[in-house]
């Protein structure tokens, strides 16, 4: 406007002509181009990257061309400064369409990897929802066929019903059975849902209520605690069937006349550590290789697969440290949380 103004010849020169009309285009598509980006919701951190595009490519391209201007003699001050005009325009519309690019291909593969990992989720989910319920219908109805069958006996029997016959007993013990499984099957299912939510959770006392439990239940058994002081991490109220688990078969797999569990809790580094030791008979060896693994159909309850599951959810892991006939040591780990801002 100002060469207009002017009547100045610069306005009708081929250099000034071709760098409007280069310009042009350059203005235009960066217009179209911060719209078309608003539209797409970019994230804070995707914005902040094509702004860095747009000014490295805007400055780069000035500085290249300002070394052209001063190796090159021009006739006209207006010449230079629509040089620079060009340089800066086109350089930016560069810069953007560079940034744009870069970030849809963030933004492609970010979503291409979500989808596979949900993808991966819900097959996970499929296969481990379709044998949990294969080994829930096995347990049920196995526990079913027992129940049935002596309630059968008991309600045909022509003698009162002696308390302490057997078959009462086995009722009870098959029903409480069918109690575990689903209970043990419920709280595997719930590892992989997705609405689950981990919150910072006193570990400590979580062993501890655990520890409880079984000097209620076996006050013959010596469970003993050792901790400095209460330790946190990101669990949820699945938490207390790790240790209830490890416990009960501590319990149940052992003949050991004057069984002694002793806990440990204690931080190592960016892990609480729990060490749980007895000194019960020891694993035998041919479990070994397939301790922490899926149960098939046949085997009874889930045992240490659930242990396994649930503090690989916590992103904790859970290992057999030691065992043999002086006893058998688990160790588990489970990162500190990151402290509030």
């Amino acid at each position: 406007m100002s060469l207009y103004a002017l009547d100045s010849p610069v306005l009708l020169t081929p250099k000034y002509i071709v760098g409007i009309l280069t310009v042009v285009p350059s203005c235009l598509g960066m217009i179209y181009g911060s719209r078309w980006s608003r539209r797409r919701e970019f994230s804070s951190e995707q914005c902040s990257t094509i702004k860095l595009y747009w000014l490295t490519g805007g400055i780069c391209f000035l500085v290249f061309n300002v070394v052209l201007m001063a190796s090159i003699s021009t006739e006209s001050t207006w010449i230079l400064v629509s040089w620079i005009r060009w340089s800066l325009a086109v350089g930016f519309g560069i810069g953007l369409v560079v940034g744009i690019a870069q970030v849809r291909v963030v933004v492609s593969t970010l979503t291409a990897e979500r989808e596979s990992l949900r993808a991966e989720h819900m097959e996970k989910q499929r296969d481990l929802i379709d044998q949990m319920n294969g080994i829930l219908r096995h347990e049920v109805l196995n526990s079913a066929q027992v129940i049935t069958g002596n309630t059968s006996v008991l309600m045909d029997a022509a003698e009162p019903i002696d308390p302490d016959d057997e078959r009462i007993e086995r009722v009870h013990r098959q029903g409480e059975e069918i109690t575990t499984v689903i209970q043990e099957v419920r709280a595997l299912l719930s590892t992989i849902e997705d609405s689950r939510e981990l919150t910072e959770t006193n570990l400590t006392n979580v062993v501890r209520n655990e520890i409880q439990k079984v000097r209620d239940q076996r006050p013959d058994i010596d469970v003993e605690l050792r901790c400095q002081e209460d330790y946190y991490v990101r669990a949820d109220e699945l938490a207390g069937r790790i240790f209830a688990n490890i416990f009960r078969n501590a319990v149940e797999h052992n003949e050991t006349p004057s069984l002694q569990i002793v806990v440990d809790i204690e931080s190592v580094d960016d892990s609480v550590v729990v060490t749980i030791e007895d000194n019960g008979d020891g694993i035998p060896e041919h479990k070994l290789a397939t301790l922490f693994d899926r149960p098939q159909v046949s085997d009874h309850g889930l045992g240490l697969y659930l242990v396994s599951e649930i503090t690989d959810s916590y992103d904790g892991s859970v290992a057999l440290s030691k065992t043999g006939e002086e006893g058998t040591v688990f160790e588990f780990r489970f990162p500190v949380p990151e402290p509030r801002p």
